[in-house]
């Protein structure tokens, strides 16, 4: 059921999502600005690939948990009420005291006594406060679902990376062809499949004491929050297909870019021609080169 992780490929989350990239953009059809470097649509694909992935599996995640953290103190303050309060505000006293008399042996033993105090009113309010804060996640991921590619999904990015540049030299095919096509083949897709099946073989090794089910269920439920994910769904046909989802992708690459697949060097050197091609025809970059000494409205002139 694990397939074999093709030579080239770092994991399953970058076969799958590469996969899907592809798909859109040879529905897209090739963009004029590339149509006499076929070759360079390989580092293009891998590049976007690249960034849907750290959006869904770092980035999100990241805001998520801020949000998380946000809520901890606002929640223990409105549970716990004057009486948490109270014990914060004595805790801060004490080691402020203890600061100011370093050494001193006494203050010591006030600040950790009202510490002590501190996190045993915290321990009675933890469950509590674990639950808003699991609400607070949820409502994060409603507002921004982990599946799918809205329209601003890119707007994070520097202006000079490849879906920006892209978007100002081919303005029409990036948001009427492509990046419409791309939102239609990650509708339903999240990168934590990949990384699901990258676990998979972990997960059946642990799998002794109780069914893989159960070991599968688990380790989903741990990383729904984190990721906004709903779970792989058919894990077994997610699976099945992965092969030749990999060998299809294999394919494309050694067709238009021969040596990309194997040759690390190759690679590297197809995203450095990309970046060089897409440079010298973005009219924004053009624009600063012959405006080297214009003013910024963000420095002190």
């Amino acid at each position: 059921m694990q397939p074999t992780l093709p030579i080239g490929f770092d994991s399953w989350a970058e076969v799958l999502t590469d996969w899907q990239v592809r798909r859109a953009f040879v529905a897209a059809g090739s963009p004029r600005c590339l149509s006499d470097r076929p070759e360079l649509a390989a580092p293009f694909v891998c590049e976007i690939s690249r960034l849907i992935r750290e959006r869904q599996l770092h980035e999100r995640p990241r805001e998520a948990a801020f949000q998380r953290a946000a809520l901890e103190e606002p929640a223990y303050e409105g549970i716990g009420g004057a009486d948490y309060l109270s014990v914060r505000t004595a805790m801060e006293a004490a080691q402020e005291h203890y600061i100011r008399r370093r050494g001193d042996g006494a203050a010591r033993a006030e600040m950790e006594l009202h510490q002590a105090d501190f996190y045993t009113c915290r321990g009675r309010h933890r469950q509590a406060v674990e639950q808003r804060q699991a609400t607070g996640v949820r409502e994060y991921w409603d507002r921004n679902p982990g599946r799918g590619l809205p329209d601003d999904f890119f707007a994070t990015n520097s202006f000079d990376f490849i879906p920006a540049r892209m978007s100002r030299i081919e303005p029409a095919w990036w948001w009427r062809s492509f990046f419409q096509k791309l939102q239609s083949a990650f509708a339903g897709f999240h990168a934590a499949d990949g990384r699901f099946l990258d676990e998979l073989p972990a997960m059946r090794a642990r799998a002794k004491k109780k069914k893989l089910a159960a070991e599968i269920a688990e380790w989903c439920l741990a990383h729904s929050e984190s990721w906004g994910w709903d779970g792989p769904g058919h894990y077994r046909m997610l699976a099945n297909r992965a092969g030749a989802k990999a060998s299809e992708q294999l394919d494309w690459l050694n067709r238009i870019a021969p040596g990309c697949s194997e040759t690390s060097a190759v690679r590297e050197s197809l995203h450095a021609r990309l970046a060089e091609h897409l440079a010298l025809l973005d009219p924004w970059a053009r624009y600063c080169a012959g405006h080297p000494d214009q003013r910024s409205e963000h420095w002190r002139n």
